[in-house]
């Protein structure tokens, strides 16, 4: 016996759904008539598989209406429980067939638009174009995938770009969980100087005396004590200022911090400006 086309919108049942169906046919008999149009069978393909297994003869029902599409649409809906991506992939199969393949009023003369058939199968037409998408550049195997309810249309879209061997690995990958950031990524601590840090420091911070303030300050313990305080704070804010640059290239939770340590900054340069006020230095701090 031979399938309709109407009959193959809908997938068909495997595996131990179907030996259960085969089973309850067995033993309670077939229940509901196969339907039959243009000689083939229009609804009850899995009844059909179902009885063949069970050594069941079959039920035959003609059906003489003028909606057979509708006949099969209305009663996979009603009995099966198919989510939305699996109805949005018969409801694709809807829309593609063509004007010979099918008859009214589902949809009139030339192709089902998407929209008539999402509004019979009761799904978004976004659902729709991503399922034709599916069934135009989709495996067989992401196909399936959809049709059983183990991957959604959405997923199985996403990924129709992908070499066919690798679309169903990709789209029931299950995606990564986001490591927690720990305090050594919010804060992170930039290291020890360098030897040529160090040296640019000591640098700057001779830049910081003259000649003529290292003699004054060699009589005058008040002032070689504030030399040296301002070549501490001058090694200071070379740090803070290299530990600045880092924090400001971050993002979200180091931007707090990033200003705190350039309000700190500020306060440092404020000192070290007073300071050679005092000593009469024209030198900018490094």
């Amino acid at each position: 016996m031979n399938f309709h086309p109407y009959s193959e919108i809908f997938p068909l049942l495997e595996g131990a759904a179907l030996e259960e169906l085969a089973e309850n046919i067995k033993a309670n008999g077939l229940r509901e008539d196969i339907w039959l149009y243009e000689g083939k069978i229009l609804d009850g393909r899995n009844r059909f598989i179902a009885c063949e297994k069970a050594g069941v003869r079959p039920v035959y029902r003609k059906y003489i209406g003028k909606d057979p599409l509708g006949l099969v649409v209305s009663l996979n809906v009603h009995r099966r429980h198919l989510t939305e991506s699996q109805r949005a992939m018969a409801a694709a199969r809807i829309a593609t067939l063509q004007s010979g393949q099918r008859a009214a009023p589902i949809g009139a003369a030339g192709a089902v638009t998407q929209a008539n058939a999402a509004e019979n199968l009761n799904v978004g037409r976004r659902s729709v174009q991503r399922a034709r998408k599916v069934i135009e550049d989709g495996s067989k195997a992401l196909q399936q995938a959809v049709d059983k309810g183990q991957v959604s249309v959405a997923k199985a879209a996403a990924v129709v770009d992908l070499p066919k061997s690798e679309q169903l690995k990709a789209a029931i990958a299950k995606p990564e969980k986001p490591r927690e950031p720990s305090e050594s990524d919010l804060m992170p601590n930039p290291g020890p100087l360098t030897a040529d840090e160090i040296a640019e420091m000591d640098e700057a911070a001779e830049l910081a005396s003259s000649e003529l303030a290292a003699k004054i300050m060699e009589s005058d313990d008040r002032l070689a004590a504030a030399d040296a305080e301002v070549q501490r704070l001058a090694r200071e804010l070379a740090e803070m200022r290299r530990h600045r640059d880092y924090w400001l290239t971050q993002a979200g939770a180091n931007a707090k911090f990033a200003k705190r340590l350039q309000s700190t900054i500020n306060k440092k340069d404020g000192e070290i400006a007073s300071l050679k006020r005092k000593l009469g230095l024209t030198c900018s701090p490094p």
